[in-house]
């Protein structure tokens, strides 16, 4: 469960960390003009304090900006628990993806610049950059913004210590790789993508990727308050982050990948960049750079869909939202989610409207701050009130005989499921799939979920998701109709092909747990990783490691999920005569190889390869650890998450039957741990 505030806490915080409109005209930081949006400051500050006293985060902030001014300014709860220092209007959040939008402003420059041109392949700018899978040569600089580049995922982590080098990580990774399709096909959100934006920048600038966006967007823009991630920056007013579910207070966080997600930044500093797209805003780029960045940017699967899809525009999340379009105006949006930070940016281009706001903690982001857009809109007088309709529930209709063809097993990457169709009821069935036990025999399977059909969508029983089928160049696909707040559609599930002749793994990995070797001390607490592989008896010819994968070879397994983000392969590898495995950039080893804790002292010491060491906890025990080196890491972690972590807890801890101690550090350091 999320822990939530007391409510004294809630009014000391509401008592410190905020000013409306009104009371901030004297304020040193802000300076008004009206004061006549207090709906809109109403229902912003429901919504920003709805997310803290749920325990979603405990700071936030909030600004809005209207031809040109900063018309509304807020900070709500807390920066620093310890010294009470509440959020403000200057305190940074890290913005994650909302960095993209930079990326795609720096690229546009460099276009308007006449260094670069959209359209040119990526591999003319960094001939580094290889991969298994020839395809990636036809990869151009568009695709790496409306995310139909093919490539795999995400590879970065975040952090807490001094920025690695992730432009190596990346293309070291990539070069063992393949796409998920064709470059070009679909949009499907990629985070390497605009890493491989970065590199872009800072080869062809001769800067590094932060220095081009102080010198050629911050300062422009007169953004004070940006910069990299709070956890590099040190910035004296950044917002701390603690850890929803213990409350324990963690490092400032380190998001080393700037141009997919690196940037720090505040409410109102977002507001001026948000503004640079605006029709009486500042402008940075050129009316043509401009045109470009604010149109959709649709890709050969766009029409397949009944919907717009989210995330075919130039880095936005979508450039419009249907209910304003109907009434003649663009509203563009960009989220931005980290390990710690979320962030959100509505741009009204034609109204010199922008609204941004950044929380501590995993919000709904537009769930959040729609209310607020539309609440300001109306009292702008630019839309008439809203009001929802009652509606009653659906009821189920005869589901049609052409649709009995879709019955099968569907995953979408981290899920997979069999779809049944049940006639006589009326509906939809979703059946986990049985997992093979040693005995080869499956499991009991999990109790179906189900949804009812009506007029052309199977609908859940809350009426909140309304899916239907579609087919793409001989792929089957289950998608999201007209998804609350975006108002559009996201495939949720892909048809598994049937293999024929299906091959199987050199080791049988059933059931199996696996502990990464190879991640770095600084990794935040929800990196690191231990999982359990599976095969399923009704699906020959696939496993499940960290996702389902299709068996090439007994060493190899490609992507199953092609069309949804963050996929990878599976390679097995012989590893002192243990099977290992990689999956993206990290290393696994089977658990069952790791040592067991004995009474007493135990000893572990990172060899010089700098992986990671483990051990088994067999028995309940109380630990000790008397020596962490410097700079080193060990946490305890159980199937349900961490119970302890070296950064933020001292002392015992008492570890169960099943647990497992894991160690980071550099070559040398010694681990002392005592169990009785």
């Amino acid at each position: 469960m999320l822990k939530k505030l007391t409510m004294a806490a809630v009014i000391l915080y509401a008592g410190t960390g905020m000013f409306s409109v009104c009371e901030a005209k004297a304020h040193k930081s802000v300076h008004f003009e009206q004061c006549a949006y207090q709906k809109t400051i109403e229902t912003a500050r429901e919504s920003l304090w709805k997310e803290i006293t749920n325990g979603t985060g405990t700071g936030a902030t909030i600004a809005i900006m209207d031809n040109n001014k900063i018309v509304y300014a807020e900070g709500v709860g807390t920066s620093d628990r310890a010294k009470n220092r509440p959020v403000d209007v200057n305190t940074r959040f890290n913005i994650g993806s909302t960095s993209k939008m930079f990326a795609a402003v720096s690229i546009m420059l460099l276009a308007d610049d006449g260094k670069i041109a959209l359209d040119d392949k990526v591999i003319k700018y960094i001939p580094d950059f290889k991969m298994k899978d020839e395809r990636y040569k036809d990869i151009t600089i568009r695709m790496l913004f409306n995310h139909s580049s093919g490539l795999p995922g995400s590879t970065f982590y975040f952090g807490f210590g001094t920025p690695v080098d992730m432009h190596k990580l990346l293309l070291d990774t990539l070069a063992e790789s393949h796409l998920k399709h064709d470059p070009g096909a679909m949009a499907i959100y990629c985070n390497d993508g605009f890493t491989l934006a970065e590199i872009i920048v800072e080869r062809v600038s001769g800067k590094k990727f932060v220095d081009f966006v102080d010198e050629r967007i911050f300062k422009p823009l007169n953004m004070k308050n940006s910069g990299p991630s709070v956890g590099e920056g040190h910035f004296k007013n950044s917002a701390e982050y603690y850890d929803i579910k213990s409350g324990d207070k963690y490092p400032l966080e380190v998001v080393p990948v700037y141009g997919a997600g690196g940037l720090s930044s505040t409410a109102s500093d977002l507001c001026r960049f948000g503004s640079s797209f605006t029709k009486n805003g500042k402008k940075i780029l050129s009316e043509e750079a401009l045109k470009e960045i604010l149109k959709t940017q649709p890709t050969l699967f766009a029409n397949k869909l009944q919907n717009r899809q989210i995330c075919s525009e130039f880095g936005w999340d979508f450039s419009n939202i249907p209910f304003y379009d109907a009434k003649g105006m663009q509203v563009l949006a960009k989220s931005g989610g980290t390990g710690c930070y979320s962030t959100y940016m509505y741009v009204v281009p034609e109204h010199n409207i922008i609204i941004a706001y950044s929380i501590t903690g995993h919000a709904n982001s537009e769930k959040l701050l729609r209310p607020v857009l539309d609440t300001f809109m109306q009292e702008k007088k630019l839309i008439e009130p809203i009001t929802k309709p009652v509606v009653k529930p659906a009821e189920p209709q005869a589901i049609p005989e052409g649709l009995l063809q879709y019955a099968g097993i569907y995953t979408n990457g981290g899920k997979t499921i069999r779809i049944e169709f049940d006639l006589k009821g009326k509906k939809m069935n979703f059946m986990p799939l049985s997992v093979e036990s040693e005995t080869k025999k499956a499991d009991s399977p999990a109790a179906a979920t189900s949804m009812i059909y009506n007029n052309g969508y199977f609908i859940s029983p809350e009426d909140k998701m309304q899916l239907y089928f579609t087919t793409a160049d001989g792929k089957t696909y289950l998608a999201a109709h007209n998804i609350p707040n975006y108002e559009a559609d996201l495939l949720t599930y892909q048809k598994v092909e049937e293999i024929k002749k299906p091959v199987t793994l050199k080791s049988d990995i059933n059931g199996k747990m696996w502990l990464c070797k190879n991640l770095a001390a600084d990794i935040l607490p929800a990196g690191i990783t231990a999982l359990k592989s599976a095969t399923y008896k009704e699906l020959p010819g696939y496993v499940d490691f960290d996702g389902l994968k299709k068996i090439e070879t007994p060493y190899f397994a490609s992507i199953a999920a092609t069309s949804f983000r963050d996929q990878s392969e599976l390679r097995l590898i012989d590893k002192n005569g243990e099977t290992w495995a990689m999956s993206n950039y990290i290393l696994f080893m089977p658990a069952d190889k790791v040592r067991n804790a004995i009474p007493g002292v135990n000893r572990l010491v990172i060899k010089h390869d700098n992986y990671n060491e483990w051990l088994k906890i067999t028995k309940g025990a109380i630990l000790n650890f008397v020596e962490i080196p410097k700079d080193a890491r060990v946490m305890v972690l159980t199937e349900s998450g961490p119970i302890f972590d070296s950064i933020t807890n001292k002392g015992e801890v008492y570890a169960p039957e099943g647990s497992f101690v894991f160690c980071a550090g550099t070559y040398g350091d010694i681990f002392k741990i005592i169990a009785r």
